[in-house]
């Protein structure tokens, strides 16, 4: 009986989980057919102020995060390859530029605004305020949806390259320190080193995580039910999907950049 309550269980997470993937397609698919939408004033409005909320305000963290994780993997790669500087920036490029970047980027997008997006979008589910909206002539989903989707993902991709600035900038400074080298000598073993492409790769990664992570919170806000217990079940599942939906959309890109 247990045995057939746990296959029952987890089929029932299996449809939920295509569910949900489908219902974020299809979200996704309606916001990319009306972001003409983001000219009229007061979506224009929601638009901009959601970079605020989730951008601006996020530099402060996102700099420290920035300088910690360079810091760190400088002082471990350093304490592996002693003082070669020109093998300690191949290794930057790897771990910083290629992947730990991004992925800290995003986790700290989710951390700050995936709950809060699905929260808000669900207590005015639950406030009926949507309801009034439809009534007025207001489509919802252009007024609520494609701004904070259009806003967070212009968010995450400038975050993700400003996390790569100081992550890299902090780590080289760290390295020139431990090495004993120029700090410019050690930037230029940089410069010379990274491909054009992995900037490119960087902002492609950055995109899709926030096309992901601002689907999915908006998702999990939109389909909550009208009740206040929904709330914090809504932030829930908005934080662990989008974490879920980053790290595989992370290792199918890097799957396939190995490869192509």
């Amino acid at each position: 009986m247990l045995t057939l309550l746990n296959k029952v269980g987890s089929w029932l997470n299996l449809v939920q989980f295509i569910e949900t993937v489908q219902g974020c397609f299809s979200l996704c698919l309606y916001v990319s057919g009306h972001l003409r939408v983001l000219s009229i004033s007061p979506v224009n409005t929601v638009f901009h102020r959601q970079i605020f909320f989730t951008g601006v305000e996020a530099w402060a963290i996102v700099t420290l995060f920035g300088f910690l994780c360079g810091t760190l993997v400088i002082t471990q790669i350093t304490s592996l390859v002693g003082g070669d500087s020109e093998l300690t920036v191949k290794i930057l490029i790897w771990t910083v530029v290629r992947e730990v970047g991004p992925l800290f980027a995003a986790i700290i997008i989710i951390a700050r605004s995936s709950a809060a997006i699905a929260s808000e979008l669900a207590l005015m589910k639950t406030r009926n305020e949507m309801v009034y909206l439809e009534r007025m002539g207001i489509s919802a989903l252009d007024y609520l949806v494609v701004p904070r989707i259009a806003g967070v993902t212009l968010a995450v991709v400038a975050l993700t390259i400003y996390f790569q600035v100081v992550a890299i900038s902090g780590g080289l400074a760290v390295s020139a320190l431990y090495q004993n080298v120029s700090y410019f000598d050690q930037i230029g073993r940089f410069l010379s080193t990274v491909k054009l492409g992995e900037f490119g790769l960087v902002a492609f990664k950055g995109c899709m995580f926030g096309i992901a992570i601002s689907t999915i919170s908006c998702y999990n806000g939109m389909r909550a039910q009208a009740s206040v217990t929904e709330v914090p079940k809504v932030a829930i599942r908005a934080v662990l999907q989008s974490l879920l939906f980053v790290f595989t959309l992370d290792a199918l890109i890097a799957y396939f950049s190995m490869v192509s």
